[in-house]
């Protein structure tokens, strides 16, 4: 009797280990899609295995059922995972290995902690944060698997530490955040496997299919094709999984407004020039009015309104300028805010003009083409030296930033050599929305400069 149930577990152990799919539909009711089971067949076959994907296609899920089925199939084997930040590790991908745990239709028979689940001594799964890379050695067994969530975050000391422990699998898994470092480095390595996982894989699947709670949907997708348009970094790295198009023409790196993100200033705001910027749109179609405030170079906000009259604009510029005591009020006077200023001057708010027209006079003229390629660089240029504190700007306005920023263009030389970068006109032409919110960001900078000349003079232009 006892040897037919040991040749039973064998049996059922050998169909697991012939199909990771099988295995799953063992232990959850959890309905698994074409791209979770390809990333599931790629890390049994593949030493090294990555996947970058879109938002919300249960890349987290289907990476803790593959630490899960790499300790059912492998024993004695040890998992370790890491990501970014701890937060990241115990939030992310240990939530859902709970799940699996507490969830499981066959009960897993082990000690579960916050980021350790814990089989025996030599058989279990552990959580490690990048900020603890000599925790990294020591681990080693023939059935090592290392799994690096939120990968492109991950630090190039984490995966020099990983691959120093030989281990038997690696996954390296995450949205394709940054066009360089590892993570990236991995999609054009011959020693890797690749996967992609687009939004829109997912929709299509639960539409032939059946949804999947949870799961992304074609409403979020045109959703963030409107709000970013579809030939955005955003869209590229959040929908489509793929790593944003910047490369040596693009002016602002990301890394850098990302720097600026975690860059708190001790800035006195009753000490430093308080400056409204202020790009204006018109009153019906689909870009934004977007009025900014900053003190020095800390930016506290940028808010857009779609649709609104241009009294509307002079009333909340009146009613900011006197609320923060504004010493520098700047918006563009070229084209649509023309006549802004007549009905300020009617309200006695006073006030600053840019002249943002391509053909305006940069006032370095030997340099630069127009005014507007004369501030983005001193933008790009503040940027790159850690300048700037984006840390009080709300989430969402400032992914935005980032997004234009980030995807403003520089062309060649005119003909007497000197800088330029493209046109509203020429991002149109490539399906870009209009830079509302990194325009108004940049008239910032012209308020601040011109009560600061003396301190933007002596910059070495990028």
């Amino acid at each position: 009797m006892q040897s037919a149930e040991i040749q039973q577990k064998r049996e059922i152990l050998q169909k697991w280990r012939n199909s990771p799919v099988t295995r799953h539909y063992s232990f959850s009711d959890k309905q698994v899609w074409d791209k979770q089971a390809e990333a599931l067949w790629s890390v049994r076959n593949n030493k090294y295995t990555c996947i970058k994907s879109g938002n919300t296609v249960g890349k987290s899920f289907i990476a803790a059922d593959i630490v899960m089925d790499y300790l059912t199939i492998h024993y004695p084997s040890k998992v370790i995972t890491t990501a970014p930040g701890w937060n990241q590790v115990e939030e992310i991908l240990w939530k859902e290995i709970a799940l699996y745990v507490n969830n499981s239709k066959i009960p897993i028979g082990a000690e579960l902690l916050k980021t350790h689940l814990k089989f025996k001594d030599d058989h279990f799964a552990l959580g490690l944060s990048t900020n603890e890379v000599h925790r990294f050695q020591g681990f080693h067994s023939p059935h090592l698997l290392v799994v690096i969530d939120e990968a492109s975050g991950v630090s190039p000391e984490i995966w020099e530490a990983v691959y120093s422990l030989h281990p038997h699998r690696i996954l390296a898994i995450g949205n394709p955040l940054d066009n360089s470092g590892n993570f990236c480095d991995c999609f054009t390595s011959t020693l890797w496997h690749k996967i992609t996982i687009s939004c829109y894989d997912c929709v299509k699947w639960q539409e032939t299919n059946k949804p999947i709670p949870g799961l992304v949907t074609r409403e979020w997708i045109e959703e963030m094709r409107g709000e970013w348009g579809d030939k955005s970094s955003y869209f590229q790295v959040h929908v489509l999984g793929e790593f944003p198009e910047e490369g040596e023409s693009c002016l602002i790196s990301r890394k850098w407004v990302e720097n600026a993100r975690g860059n708190k200033r001790d800035d006195d705001e009753e000490e430093e020039p308080r400056i409204l910027s202020t790009d204006v749109a018109t009153k019906h179609g689909e870009n934004e009015t977007v009025i900014g405030y900053r003190y020095g170079h800390t930016q506290v906000s940028l808010d857009g309104f779609k649709n609104i009259s241009m009294t509307d604009t002079r009333d909340k510029l009146a009613h900011q300028t006197l609320k923060r005591q504004i010493t520098s009020n700047v918006f563009d006077s070229d084209g649509v805010g023309e006549g802004l200023g007549d009905i300020l001057r009617e309200r006695h708010v006073p006030y600053t003009e840019f002249h943002g027209g391509y053909g305006q006079v940069a006032y370095d003229k030997t340099k630069f083409r127009n005014l507007r390629t004369q501030f983005y660089y001193i933008v790009a240029k503040k940027f790159e030296k850690g300048m700037y504190d984006l840390t009080r700007l709300p989430a969402k306005e400032y992914e935005i930033l980032k997004n234009q920023l980030c995807q403003i263009k520089v062309k060649n030389p005119d003909g007497q050599g000197r800088l330029q970068i493209e046109t509203k006109e020429d991002m149109h032409a490539r399906q870009i929305k209009s830079p509302d919110f990194a325009d108004a960001f940049m008239m910032g900078e012209y308020g601040f400069y011109m009560g600061r000349y003396a301190e933007v003079k002596g910059f070495a232009y990028r």
